[in-house]
């Protein structure tokens, strides 16, 4: 290969690489390190961690520094947790240090840019996206909720899971196969919420709600009679206001009650004059109060 063809392929690994570039992928192409340090003091080349560089000409991104912080701890070393759902897109925010893993015998020096974490990544949990090694998208999604908590991990898995990213039963054998981890119980949680049970947390916890509210004259899942519809079930009926509220658990569950439920029935429940109030499990847990003023409004309007 000419020199000229081996320019070519090093800005393009470069451009790949959003502008980090390692040590050794310099000697690949033919740059000694007195070429590399004479680039680092025309300020050409920046450090970027132990033997990685930034280029100048591409500014440094929460990816650039993804990628050196892989490029700099090897070709064992895997992005994980929020780090790892961020790359896949799964998440918004990239953390402020990049998270990543290494094998439990590498005992790599501590580092200020980077967060290190020992810990064996089973070869089925590992892949490549956009040329870096980060945990699947299940295992993204388990970690990066360990990191976040319940309720931003459910937001995590609620997008995923509605996305397609993920499947169920994807996250049941990641979590099956890391059981022992740190943050296993939030994921045993996000599963069980995932599986139907963010919709029953969120009945129970408007009952509460509306006892606690001293709110009286409502029934559980009652049924009501629609001419030209027929009976529907109302999650909580306001029978003397003709109000219902409709619970919901997660966007992935949602969208198909919604697909089921919704046309029709909801039709006929205007034609009828009832109406419909809905809420769901992240209202509840995060700001009841304004349902509950929303809730008592319409059934002092009514």
């Amino acid at each position: 290969m000419s020199t000229h063809e081996q320019r070519i392929r090093f800005r393009q690994l470069v451009r790949r690489q959003h502008g980090g570039v390692s040590l050794e992928q310099a000697a690949a192409v033919g740059l000694s390190r007195q070429a590399v340090a004479r680039r680092v003091a025309a300020r050409a080349w920046f450090p970027a961690g132990p033997r990685v560089y930034q280029v100048a000409e591409h500014e440094a991104t929460p990816r650039s520094r993804a990628v050196g912080a892989l490029l700099s701890l090897g070709p064992e070393a895997t992005l994980v947790g929020t780090s790892a759902a961020w790359w896949w897109r799964l998440w918004d925010t990239a953390p402020a240090r990049p998270q990543v893993a290494v094998p439990p015998d590498r005992r790599p020096r501590p580092r200020d840019e980077v967060d290190v974490a020992r810990r064996r990544i089973e070869p089925d949990d590992r892949t490549r996206v956009d040329g870096l090694s980060v945990t699947t998208r299940s295992l993204s999604v388990l970690d990066a909720a360990a990191d976040l908590g319940v309720d931003d991990g459910a937001r995590l898995a609620d997008r995923a899971l509605l996305r397609e990213a993920v499947t169920l039963e994807r996250l049941r054998t990641a979590h099956r196969r890391y059981s022992g981890r740190r943050g296993a119980p939030v994921g045993a949680e996000l599963i069980a919420l995932a599986e139907g049970g963010a919709r029953s947390w969120a009945e129970r916890e408007l009952h509460r709600r509306l006892r606690a509210a001293s709110l009286g004259g409502w029934t559980a899942n009652t049924e009501v009679v629609l001419p030209g519809y027929g009976r529907a079930v109302g999650d909580v009926v306001f029978a003397a206001e003709k109000v219902i509220v409709e619970v919901d658990g997660w966007a992935y569950h949602r969208d198909l009650r919604a697909f089921l439920r919704d046309g029709p029935r909801q039709s006929a429940l205007a034609a009828a004059g009832w109406v419909v109030l809905r809420t769901h499990w992240y209202e509840l847990r995060e700001r009841p109060d304004a349902f509950l003023a929303r809730l008592v409004a319409t059934l002092r309007a009514r």
